[in-house]
């Protein structure tokens, strides 16, 4: 068997996670043909193919799952190893990464970071917007912020509020649909298909009976830009929708998503003090905000 090099791990994990060498690439900063290359090199040497094509997407095969496995498992304690160094004593200064969707650090967390630093003046912030959840267990950030998504039992998982999502349309679309338009006759803005699983996504398209969306868009940031601009009706999480000037909530009953936040932690990097700060910022600040995440800041300021 011809010898081959951890870095060779490393682009299978990418492709792996991502389900496609293109998506490896990105995630790698590197050519799609170098990721190619770099898997054919280290299929010859194992003299096995390490993915099937499944449904478009690059899913490992039975005979590598074993080596999966173990690579995963080198990854995570390579990740590990500066927390060796920087261990429970450190204190409160150095970086502290947190990973959190992009609409949350967007319109949300970014004002309430100066509060932070006013406390905490040497510790340096990095937000990491929508990153893999793979890459945050191998441990690439330090704290999380997540919705209602499964994690694994080493981690650190902590239910802070509920999470709601509501219909949103420019307020002369509003008026339109308070007159009689409905729902069917109205443009609509959809999450594109590799949000498919989110279940604001799943929520539009059991609204619209899959009708042709006027626009797709790749984030709740985007969907958002196209509500405000009234390019059509959209779902959005209500601390997004409720603080968007001249845009208009739209109550559809009491099926809308509900999901929640939840503080994620590393085991490795929660023993940091810095760490053990950020987490318990995060937790104060979301909890201040809870009535804002679950839709009932705007209701009582209607009842």
């Amino acid at each position: 068997m011809a010898a081959f090099t951890w870095d060779d791990l490393r682009y299978v994990l990418a492709i792996e996670a991502s389900g496609t060498a293109l998506g490896a690439a990105r995630r790698l900063g590197v050519s799609h043909s170098t990721v190619l290359r770099r898997l054919a090199t280290l299929e010859g040497a194992l003299n096995t193919r390490l993915f099937e094509r499944n449904d478009g997407r690059m899913v490992v095969s039975p005979p590598a799952t074993m080596l999966m496995a173990k690579a995963r498992s080198i990854a995570e304690a390579f990740d590990a190893l500066p927390q060796l160094i920087d261990g429970p004593n450190s204190g409160l200064e150095g970086i502290v990464r947190v990973a959190a969707p992009q609409a949350l650090i967007c319109h949300a967390l970014t004002d309430a970071l100066g509060e932070f630093r006013t406390a905490h003046p040497s510790i340096r912030i990095s937000l990491c917007a929508d990153m893999q959840f793979d890459d945050f267990r191998r441990g690439h950030a330090d704290v999380a912020l997540r919705i209602s998504l499964a994690v694994p039992n080493e981690l650190g998982i902590r239910r802070l509020c509920d999470y709601r999502f509501a219909l949103y349309a420019h307020n002369d679309l509003a008026l339109q649909m308070r007159a009689g338009a409905t729902l069917e006759e109205m443009p609509f803005i959809l999450l594109s298909d590799a949000s498919r699983d989110m279940p604001e996504r799943k929520w539009m398209v059991s609204l619209t009976e899959g009708r042709t969306p006027a626009i797709e868009a790749s984030s709740t940031v985007v969907c958002r830009a196209a509500v405000a601009a009234g390019l059509g009706v959209g779902v959005l999480p209500c601390y997004v929708g409720d603080a968007t000037p001249g845009v208009t909530r739209i109550e559809m009953g009491p099926a809308t998503p509900r999901e929640g936040i939840y503080l994620i932690t590393h085991p490795t990097q929660s023993r940091t003090a810095r760490s053990r700060a950020v987490a318990d910022f995060l937790i104060k600040f979301v909890t201040r905000r809870r009535d804002a995440f679950s839709g009932a800041a705007l209701a009582a300021t209607l009842s």
